[in-house]
C-alpha cells in the first residue's frame, strides 16, 4: 500500500480510537473501508478479510467503492459476499473455508492487478471532500 494511503489509514484508525465511532463521517468511513482493503490486497490478506470481517462491513467497503467511483470493485466485493454469505448458513460449516478461499481468489483476480487505481481513486475522493479539508484531526 502506498505510503500515502497508510498515512490516510492511520490517521482515521487514530481519530476512530480517541473520539469513538460518531466521530467519523461518513466520507471518512469510506476513506476507512477502502484503505483498510487496499493494505488487505498490498498485505495478501484478502482470504483474512473475508474470513473475519462481518458481512456489514463488506457491504459499507462495496458502498466506500463505489463512493470513490470504483465500480468494478464494489461489484467484485459484492460477489465475494455472495459466496462468503452462502458459507455462513447454518449446516454449512464444513464447506466455509472452501467458500471463503473460492470468493477470495475471485476477488484477487478482479482487484489486484487495479490496486493503483484504486489508491488513486481513494486519495482524489478524499481531496475532492469539503468537510475533510476544515477538520483539523485528519
Amino acid at each position: 500500500m502506498s505510503a500515502i494511503v497508510a498515512l490516510v489509514t492511520d490517521a482515521l484508525r487514530h481519530k476512530l480510537a480517541h473520539h469513538g465511532v460518531s466521530s467519523l463521517t461518513p466520507v471518512e468511513w469510506h476513506l476507512l473501508h477502502v484503505s483498510q482493503f487496499l493494505d488487505a490486497i498490498a498485505s495478501d490478506r484478502l482470504q483474512r478479510l473475508l474470513s473475519d470481517t462481518p458481512i456489514a462491513e463488506l457491504n459499507a467497503l462495496a458502498d466506500g467503492l463505489d463512493a470513490i467511483r470504483a465500480p468494478e470493485a464494489a461489484a467484485a466485493i459484492r460477489a465475494a459476499i455472495g459466496g462468503v454469505g452462502a458459507a455462513n448458513r447454518p449446516g454449512e460449516a464444513a464447506g466455509r473455508q472452501a467458500a471463503i478461499a473460492a470468493a477470495s481468489g475471485q476477488l484477487e483476480v478482479a482487484v489486484c492487478s487495479n490496486r493503483a487505481q484504486l489508491e488513486q481513486r481513494l486519495l482524489d475522493y478524499a481531496f475532492l471532500q469539503p468537510e475533510l479539508m476544515t477538520d483539523p484531526s485528519v
